[in-house]
């Protein structure tokens, strides 16, 4: 039993939230590698799982353990590890798009980049208490989306930044339609700042520095490209996106998603790979 369904936001969050997604999956004991679509924070919020199930990182001691109905944040860069899932494994994702994180919190969200931490760590307690509430209180997903929108109104409408010096979204808005290739000197040049400024103010707002930001929109790109291809040529869709040689393209795959290409090829285009591409598919901007 596997159902995904995506839901949009309501159209005055959509500054800051791509949209909903609800997965339901009835899981046999499987373990896989698992990674988060890099470049979109979320908000996690587990509605059914197993309470022997967890994420496992590559650090030994980093095994986490979710809590039915609370809501965990999710960092554009969260690490790479295993999932050992059991049963009934249903959640609700709350994704932002690249500025929504900066408006959404105090303080830049470098601080969670990559992490994947409960909101209260954040000092988001008031909210987090309140989307807690709203799901263990509804038995269908469904039926929460007007209060969840109701909910992130209310949050952003308190802590939106007014007045941001050099407001990054129309850069990011060119560099998702242009699937990061886009040259920052260009950019640059057209802000009329220094390179450095450029930065700052990008990571700030952002997260992420915007070379890096831009690699992970062309990778996402390919990444939709391949599942969309069911017989790839690899090397002619990297140079399609502008990968130069394959150590390139192979040094993306291991930062991103941890593996080569062949075992990310046999892995998630082939097996369980529901979850990952509709995310893709509904938050590749």
């Amino acid at each position: 039993m596997n159902e995904i369904v995506f839901f949009p936001p309501d159209k005055s969050l959509s500054p800051f939230i791509y949209g909903y997604l609800y997965s339901r999956h009835r899981i046999n004991g499987i373990e896989k590698p698992f990674f988060t679509p890099k470049g979109s924070a979320a908000i996690v919020i587990l509605l059914e799982i197993n309470s022997s199930s967890y994420l496992e990182y590559p650090d030994p001691s980093s095994k986490i353990y979710f809590d039915r109905f609370v809501p965990y944040l999710c960092g554009q860069m969260s690490r790479m590890g295993k999932s050992h899932i059991e049963g009934q494994f249903d959640v609700f994702v709350i994704v932002f798009n690249p500025t929504g994180l900066f408006h959404f919190m105090e303080g830049s969200p470098r601080q969670i980049t990559d992490r994947f931490e409960r909101m209260e760590h954040f000092g988001l307690n008031g909210l987090s208490q309140k989307l807690k509430n709203l799901f263990e209180s509804n038995a269908k997903p469904e039926n929460c989306i007007s209060d969840v929108n109701k909910i992130l109104i209310a949050h952003f409408s308190s802590c939106i930044r007014k007045n941001v010096t050099l407001n990054m979204a129309p850069i990011v808005n060119e560099m998702l339609q242009r699937n990061g290739l886009i040259g920052l000197a260009e950019i640059v040049e057209r802000l009329e700042v220094s390179f450095r400024t450029f930065q700052n103010h990008f990571k700030n707002q952002i997260g992420l520095s915007p070379k890096l930001f831009c690699r992970i929109i062309r990778f996402n790109a390919l990444l939709l490209a391949l599942d969309e291809n069911p017989m790839p040529d690899i090397l002619e869709l990297a140079l399609q996106f502008g990968y130069s040689d394959n150590s390139h393209l192979h040094k993306d795959f291991k930062q991103f998603v941890g593996m080569t290409p062949k075992k990310y090829l046999q892995l998630y285009l082939n097996i369980n790979s529901e979850i990952e591409l509709e995310l893709k598919r509904n938050f590749s901007g």
